[in-house]
């Protein structure tokens, strides 16, 4: 065998190695699994929710999401029930956000009556 062609499968089998470095770290990466939760904070609003994931808070929400103003949700309970939400929205791809409905469907929101 030649020098030349001893170094061109040297080469080969580094190429091939970085290749499979490539490979089986990336989908490693894919399989990982984030821990999210939600979890109620007093506020001075009231009571609001923190959304942690991977051990550090990813959302801070002191008060009820789109809601004019700044109301808190009147007890813990009621915290958990849209944090919750906002946690099933995340794992299912979805954008967090809560709308004025999705409140109102779950009783922790009322239209202002106009007299």
């Amino acid at each position: 065998m030649t020098i030349r062609k001893i170094y061109s499968l040297i080469a080969i089998a580094a190429l091939l190695i970085c290749f499979a470095v490539i490979f089986f770290s990336r989908h490693k990466d894919q399989d990982q699994k984030v821990f999210i939760y939600a979890e109620p904070v007093q506020t001075v609003y009231g009571w609001g929710y923190n959304i942690i994931a991977d051990g550090k808070v990813y959302i801070k929400q002191e008060y009820k999401p789109a809601v004019p103003g700044k109301q808190g949700f009147k007890s813990a309970a009621e915290a958990m029930l849209v944090g919750n939400l906002v946690v099933k929205k995340i794992t299912e791809n979805q954008l967090p956000t809560i709308t004025i409905r999705e409140l109102d469907s779950m009783g922790l929101y009322k239209d202002p009556v106009v007299h």
